[in-house]
């Protein structure tokens, strides 16, 4: 395994202060591991985040739900890469304003958002009519803890951002371990590579990637569960 790609939020952010302490020792002592973000957060959250001594450092970002691939160092876009992922977005203002006749949505104001429109939506207003209009747009989108509904380029994704970065870099799915804990996670499962589920996952993520062989459900939360899966893998 010579990448570790994680989600932020109740993945590598989660557990206690000493688990997290322990997997960042355990990453720095295995420099050959490549740490690769994958999170909804923008890159200005991101930066954020990396103020925690706690976090190990990463060599690139995923953010904006795979809308957005940067450096780890200084978080400068990968032009190429994430042109690609963004190709045919038509923007948030038309999206917002195409969507604005369901008013169930709510525009998550205080997010910064790039390459994605986000809202807050309650599960039974995810509705035939609302994935239509999405659709009509030529956006996919993405939904997790049954309230944030994310409106993306058609060909954005974590994991479609996670595999256009491996064909970048020459890593092989089996070089993988992606790790995550909600349904905005569930596109990384799909590309081939070595998956855990953190304990305290969202319970539709378990049972969505519960048939793949290649996906440890891990018994602990947020940075232990990573380490029991790097125990795993060897």
């Amino acid at each position: 395994m010579r990448v570790l790609v994680t989600d932020l939020d109740g993945t590598l952010l989660g557990g206690t202060d000493f688990e997290r302490g322990l997997l960042r020792a355990v990453l720095a002592r295995h420099p050959e591991i490549a740490v690769v973000f994958a999170t909804g957060r923008g890159l200005t959250s991101v930066r954020e985040v990396l103020r925690d001594p706690l976090v190990p450092r990463p060599r690139w970002v995923i953010a904006d739900v795979g809308a957005t691939v940067a450096g780890g160092t200084g978080l400068r876009p990968v032009a190429d890469l994430q042109a690609g992922l963004r190709a045919g977005w038509p923007g948030a203002a038309r999206v917002r304003h195409a969507l604005s006749r369901f008013p169930a949505l709510i525009f998550q104001a205080d997010v910064v958002q790039d390459g994605r429109c986000s809202f807050y939506l309650r599960p039974e207003n995810l509705t035939d009519e609302l994935r239509a209009a999405v659709a009509a747009l030529g956006c996919s989108w993405a939904y997790s803890a049954d309230r944030f509904l994310d409106v993306l380029p058609a060909r954005a994704s974590k994991g479609a951002a996670v595999q256009a970065l491996a064909r970048a870099q020459g890593w092989a799915p089996s070089d993988l371990l992606v790790a995550g804990d909600s349904l905005n996670d569930l596109s990384m499962y799909g590309i081939g590579a070595h998956g855990v589920v953190v304990g305290d996952a969202e319970p539709a993520l378990l049972r969505a990637v519960a048939a793949d062989a290649r996906v440890y459900s891990a018994p602990r939360a947020g940075a232990a569960g990573i380490l029991a899966a790097l125990r795993n893998l060897g």
